[in-house]
């Protein structure tokens, strides 16, 4: 086994977001997805989720803490501006992007219209005979999860109008540069990337027709994955 592990499964934002900041600091790793909710707990008895990055035999959860380890042991190249207040902005995005943008994707992944088949699509790579009980368990656990926070309560049009003018907001923040803070890609791009990445590989169309509607961000997130693939 490689000395730097992600565990994870790809169609997570948060393991999206540290697999491109691997990609862009050249760092060798392996991938290992979860067969089921007992592998997450193996890896994170903490907080039971993904991703985690093994370093040198040393565990690290969280993406945001992830890529601070990152960026203090692989510093080349950076993720975070020297300037102060451009840095500073750049980690309130990050954090938006995962903290507020991913629940607009958790609404519609588990919406009722859409959450068998983000449940088939999640368990596909579990054994057989596991699939349907964990269809069941992830529509039970993450479509309550997301009911909790209270996206997940509002009605479909409005998480989708909702989510739209986020996306305008992002459109108005990229304005006409490359990334979200000038010509060089930071962790702001890799959360939001993430996200984007995630919405058009899920099951909800709802969210490829938002993103095409706003070229803008579709070209934002090709860059994103230009600069990011090996």
């Amino acid at each position: 086994m490689s000395a730097t592990v992600l565990f994870g499964s790809p169609l997570s934002p948060f393991v999206d977001k540290v697999q491109r900041a691997l990609k862009l600091k050249k760092i060798e790793y392996e991938l290992v997805g979860p067969k089921g909710p007992s592998d997450i707990k193996r890896w994170n008895s903490q907080t039971r989720k993904m991703p985690v990055l093994e370093l040198n035999g040393e565990r690290v959860i969280d993406s945001s803490f992830i890529l601070d380890r990152l960026e203090r042991d692989f510093p080349e190249p950076p993720l975070l501006s020297r300037n102060p207040a451009t840095r500073a902005s750049q980690r309130l995005l990050e954090d938006w992007s995962d903290e507020g943008l991913y629940w607009y994707l958790m609404a519609l992944r588990w919406s009722e219209k859409n959450a068998s088949a983000s449940a088939k699509q999640i368990s596909a790579d579990a054994p057989a005979l596991l699939r349907p009980l964990l269809a069941r368990f992830l529509t039970r656990q993450l479509g309550g999860m997301t009911r909790a926070q209270g996206m997940g309560r509002l009605p479909a049009d409005v998480v989708l109008k909702q989510l739209g003018e986020r996306l305008d907001d992002l459109v108005v923040l990229l304005s006409d540069r490359p990334y979200f803070f000038g010509d060089q890609l930071s962790r702001a791009d890799l959360s939001v990337g993430g996200m984007l990445h995630t919405g058009l590989s899920g099951p909800t169309p709802e969210f490829n027709q938002l993103l095409s509607e706003r070229p803008a961000l579709a070209r934002h997130l090709e860059r994103v994955r230009e600069a990011t693939k090996r």
